[in-house]
């Protein structure tokens, strides 16, 4: 049985607006976003100065357009005779769409210290987000303060994070990850083998950050 479909064939007019997610040249995209641009140059500045490792992970550009509709035949096709689902077939001919806006989605780079050698921390400098923190130090286990070599690469981590929330006004993801971060860094203060001072801070900092 042929299902009818309002509006099934006909001409289209009007503007089609369009939004893609594509990976640009890295280069020409930082040209674009100066202040990005910027943040990058300073955070490679630090950490070169902290002798810590800065590098390249992965970037998203966001472009958003138009495409004109001109008298354009469409056609209304269903996926199914069983759901309602439908696709729309446009003949554009040799019309494309034009750009009117390219800029940076995400822009994330791996910082790690001298010390760290199992995992490393990710953010995202678009967002200002810290999107991957060090394994050993977010999955922290009672017991694992007896381990040097595990206690190290957490309390490096602390190190990172601290600097990237009190200092650089990253944010983790949202209150579980910051209320799981409260917990990590209270569990390794109480251990006794990480002094207070060393990842004492200000909570306020952290709930300012988010």
């Amino acid at each position: 049985m042929t299902v009818l479909i309002p509006l099934e064939r006909g001409r289209a007019v009007g503007r089609l607006y369009l939004t893609s997610f594509e990976k640009l040249e890295i280069g020409h995209l930082l040209e674009i976003e100066p202040e990005i641009a910027k943040e990058l140059e300073d955070l490679r500045k630090e950490v070169t100065e902290k002798n810590w490792k800065l590098d390249y992970s992965d970037h998203l550009a966001m472009l958003s357009g138009e495409l004109h509709l001109n008298n354009i035949e469409y056609q209304l096709m269903s996926w199914s005779l069983f759901k309602s689902n439908y696709s729309m077939m446009i003949d554009i001919g040799t019309v494309l769409p034009v750009v009117k806006e390219i800029k940076l989605s995400k822009l994330i780079y791996n910082i790690q210290t001298d010390k760290m050698t199992h995992d490393n921390i990710s953010i995202d400098l678009v967002r200002k987000e810290i999107t991957h923190v060090n394994d050993i130090f977010w999955n922290w286990e009672e017991g694992w303060e007896k381990d040097p070599e595990k206690l190290l690469e957490a309390s490096e981590t602390l190190k990172v994070l601290r600097w990237l929330i009190e200092e650089k006004g990253y944010s983790l993801r949202g209150e579980p990850d910051v209320e799981k971060y409260r917990k990590i860094r209270e569990s390794l203060e109480s251990s006794g083998k990480i002094t207070k001072s060393a990842i004492d801070y200000n909570l306020a900092n952290l709930d300012d950050s988010k």
